[in-house]
């Protein structure tokens, strides 16, 4: 039975989530009155939802002081925000040549921290989080040698080092306020031994005027060339919150040969039920649309995964589960044909977690594994 506070709580979220569908973009509705006089129709394609706005500036908070958004009520501010990015266009985004990615395995664990664990991690490949390896306040990496970000890590020396540029938007903010600096840590990043990263993904919002969007896309495609200019692989996180937005990066990648990866995340609002088969049909019209093979480096997400191996030539899933479980003293557990469960194993406040950790990833790998490979066979034989 529900308390009263329960009840009140469960209302109050079902209405938020009512209000957020009220805000999805829906093309088959007839666009918002005000868009056809916006001078960003052209890139943003205007509002489809059923919220019933004028124009996306029913979302401006009218508290310009303290809002931190890209809007127009905030004019100096709004031409210092688009002039730093170089316009919305992500047209004349820079150019580089093509950067070899390595050879990746299907599943990646990631990993938060080396404690807890006595070994050198062996396994073929690690994810680690792109602002635990810089220093907060001036961005510059933690580690002088590569030797010293594997032993703070626990990884051995043949180990292959992604770094997961997906995190909340504080840690995002942080690496673009580094600026010109950014270019000389990619540099630094690469003497350590790092060898793809995928690109910080800032946030796209229902409840935002789209300027912000359009200015959270622009900020992904400068990075991503940022890195791949300073000779580092780089996985392309290709946000998106409308059809237009999915166009707009089609033909970005399309014209991009130096773009072979991709990024994505289903962790947070692209994760739910609702929404999450709408983002991976969004991310298989880019691969197919791009002409040559893509790879998607993907965190989340296991209900989508057969419509995502289904169009990229290549999948890599980051897990975080392994480790996470690990360090709650969680042992995986095979259950039903591709599924795990979680069992508990009490162990000694000192004791190191090298065995538990390396099951866990051994049992992620084979069950995320065992889905791909399902999802493949199966396409084969309706295709057949």
């Amino acid at each position: 039975m529900l308390t009263p506070h329960q009840t009140h709580q469960s209302e109050g979220e079902a209405r938020n989530r009512r209000r957020e569908r009220r805000l999805w973009d829906q093309p088959n509705l007839t666009p918002s009155l005000g868009c056809s006089s916006c001078p960003e129709v052209g890139l943003c394609g205007g509002l489809h939802t059923k919220f019933g706005l004028f124009d996306c500036m029913g979302h401006c908070c009218q508290m310009p002081d303290t809002c931190s958004k890209v809007c127009r009520l905030k004019a100096a501010d709004f031409t210092q925000r688009v002039r730093e990015i170089g316009g919305f266009d992500l047209g004349n985004t820079p150019r580089s040549l093509p950067v070899p990615a390595p050879a990746l395995p299907v599943v990646v664990p990631v990993v938060y921290h080396g404690n807890n664990r006595e070994r050198l991690y062996g396994g073929p490949a690690v994810a680690l989080s792109l602002y635990r390896v810089l220093r907060r306040a001036t961005g510059e990496p933690r580690f002088v040698t590569e030797s010293e970000l594997r032993a703070e890590f626990r990884l051995s020396p043949d180990t292959v080092i992604i770094l997961t540029g997906t995190d909340q938007d504080p840690p995002l903010e942080r690496w673009w306020r580094y600026g010109v600096r950014r270019p000389e840590i990619i540099a630094t990043l690469r003497r350590l031994g790092v060898k793809i990263v995928t690109t910080p993904n800032y946030s796209l919002f229902a409840n935002s005027p789209r300027w912000d969007d359009m200015h959270s896309m622009k900020r992904i495609a400068l990075v991503n060339s940022e890195f791949l200019l300073a000779g580092l692989a780089s996985a392309l996180h290709v946000n998106a919150r409308s059809d237009t937005d999915v166009q707009r990066w089609i033909r970005f990648v399309s014209d991009r040969e130096e773009i072979s990866h991709l990024a994505y995340e289903f962790t947070t609002g692209s994760g739910r039920a609702e929404r999450r088969e709408i983002h991976a049909h969004w991310l298989s019209k880019i691969a197919k649309s791009a002409g040559r093979p893509l790879t998607l480096i993907v965190r989340g997400g296991t209900e989508v995964l057969p419509i995502l191996a289904e169009a990229f030539h290549s999948l890599i899933v980051l897990e975080t589960s392994a480790f996470m479980k690990t360090m709650k003293r969680r042992r995986a557990v095979v259950d039903g044909n591709a599924g795990l469960s979680w069992e508990h194993v009490p162990t000694a406040a000192d004791s190191p977690l090298d065995d538990v950790f390396e099951h866990n990833v051994r049992h992620c790998v084979d069950c995320v594994r065992l889905q791909t490979s399902t999802a493949k066979a199966s396409l084969k034989r309706i295709a057949a």
